[in-house]
């Protein structure tokens, strides 16, 4: 799962670089202010908020990517944190446009640090957005684009080290996706790189610090190192305690841990958080209940079990056009089977 807080950085570093930037810029304090108070808003889930502050910034500045790159993140937030893809044309529509005002910018200053960091930005969010989406090639193209204007724009400006959580994702995830190649010498595997690139971010990046820390609270998930995991989810939910982000991954970090009576809690809050919420799509309850299914299993109570699996496959048809729920489903039947398979053999 790539969710915000992996790629939600892009909004805090696409603004500004280094202490002098904003000195050098044209951009007003105010809208200094919309944008700091934008984040903070999108931390809060109060997306609502946010973009409107953001869609001010687009009516002062039309020509300039900012406007646009901000809104887009904060629809992207939404589906993933939400699995709410009502918001797909808006992300998609908003991070188009971010691309080509920043590529028209560049084809004006090509020694624009900033510009090349707002269209390396974009093309990584637009390639994570069709890696989960199966467009592979597309998602390699958009990803290569990424990595050229980051470089460039380090190039430019060495000591722009936020951008290395840009480049600390995509040496990561990149090795991930690209596993089965890494006996070819020209891919192997980066995870390290990207790992040290994520901590850089942390101890030098001026405003990626609590982002990288997301980042690397993916990563941990992914290595399976789940006491470290749990160890940086009760660092960064400081920002919000009830961020779906933070629940996701400690309830799989629970899993991991065989820890089943924290795990089934951990999805329990989540699930009246979402039940909650004015972002709440059916899909993000089914994906719940799934996992309070698969605990119930294997704390052996199948009634449990079975009636969050009902739940779910009673709604397949309303969800099956989601891009979150062939997984869930998949797993739903599955474990459905398992658990009528074990009810028919002989107790004791």
């Amino acid at each position: 799962m790539i969710h915000k807080k992996l790629i939600f950085f892009l909004l805090i570093l696409a603004y500004l670089f280094s202490p002098g930037a904003f000195a050098q810029s044209k951009f007003t304090d105010e809208v200094d202010s919309l944008i700091q108070t934008g984040i903070d808003f999108i931390h809060q889930d109060k997306f609502s908020e946010g973009i409107a502050g953001f869609k001010q910034i687009i009516q002062k500045y039309p020509e300039e990517p900012v406007g646009y790159f901000f809104v887009a993140a904060s629809y992207q937030a939404i589906i993933d944190d939400y699995r709410n893809e009502t918001y797909k044309p808006d992300f998609e529509g908003y991070i188009d446009t971010a691309i080509v005002k920043a590529e028209k910018k560049i084809n004006n200053d090509s020694n624009s640090a900033q510009d090349h960091f707002y269209l390396g930005g974009a093309y990584g969010y637009k390639g994570i957005y069709k890696s989960f989406r199966g467009d592979w090639w597309g998602a390699f193209k958009d990803a290569r684009k990424a990595k050229s204007h980051l470089d460039k724009a380090l190039e430019i400006n060495p000591e722009l080290y936020d951008c290395y959580f840009g480049l600390g994702a995509y040496h990561y995830w990149g090795s991930i996706k690209s596993r089965i190649f890494w006996w070819l010498p020209f891919i192997g595997d980066d995870r390290e790189k990207g790992i040290k690139q994520y901590k850089l971010t942390m101890e030098k990046g001026r405003y990626a610090k609590e982002e990288a820390k997301y980042g690397l609270l993916r990563v941990y998930i992914e290595e399976k190192d789940y006491l470290k995991a749990l160890e940086l989810a009760e660092e960064v939910k400081s920002l919000n305690p009830d961020d779906p982000f933070v629940f996701w991954m400690r309830g799989q970090a629970y899993i991991g841990l065989n820890n089943w009576d924290e795990a089934l809690r951990t999805y329990q809050r989540l699930l009246l958080h979402f039940k909650s919420s004015t972002y709440y799509d059916l899909m993000a309850e089914v994906e719940c209940r799934y996992w309070l299914a698969y605990i119930y299993y294997v704390k052996v109570q199948f009634q449990e079990s079975l009636k969050q699996l009902g739940i779910v496959l009673a709604n397949k048809d309303e969800v099956k056009d989601n891009d979150y729920s062939e997984p869930v489903l998949k797993g739903a039947q599955e474990l459905k089977e398992k658990i009528t398979e074990a009810m028919k053999k002989p107790k004791g």
